[in-house]
């Protein structure tokens, strides 16, 4: 069983704005904490493997993990795991008028000793986690916005 935290958001932004950030691993280095780079090919809206440049708690190197893509458009759901320590990070899009409630779930299925690791981090880790994602999600939908 995988050791998770859930949160909610509404976002004061269209499901589409806010879905073109979420889904698009090229966007998350600006929003994601810890996140330092990416390397993805350009087109991943259908899902795919991809590469990410992590900054674990400040102090240690940067790692690259590579991470899996499994969007829903359909759905505005996106699915984000680790294949090296099972971390993962599910976003579920619903429409509120002109609003988009968002909610992230946080967690880890561990794979081997480094997914142990990351499990070991608990709770805690990523209850604070998903709570300055959250946090850093309107700023980035809203740098996006075109001028009217």
């Amino acid at each position: 069983m995988a050791d998770m935290c859930r949160r909610q958001a509404l976002i004061e932004a269209p499901i589409e704005d806010v879905w073109a950030i979420v889904s698009d691993p090229h966007t998350h280095p600006d929003w994601w904490p810890e996140l330092r780079g990416v390397d993805a090919p350009e087109d991943l809206a259908g899902g795919g493997e991809y590469t990410r440049k992590t900054r674990r708690m400040g102090f240690l190197d940067a790692v690259d993990t590579v991470w899996v893509m499994e969007p829903m458009e359909h759905l505005k759901e996106v699915n984000f795991r680790c294949t090296v320590t099972g971390t993962y990070t599910r976003f579920a899009l619903t429409p509120a008028q002109d609003k988009t409630f968002v909610e992230c779930e946080a967690g880890v299925e561990p794979i081997g000793f480094k997914g142990r690791v990351a499990r070991a981090a608990g709770p805690l880790f990523f209850s604070r986690w998903i709570r300055d994602l959250l946090d850093a999600l309107p700023k980035a939908v809203a740098g996006t916005k075109q001028p009217t």
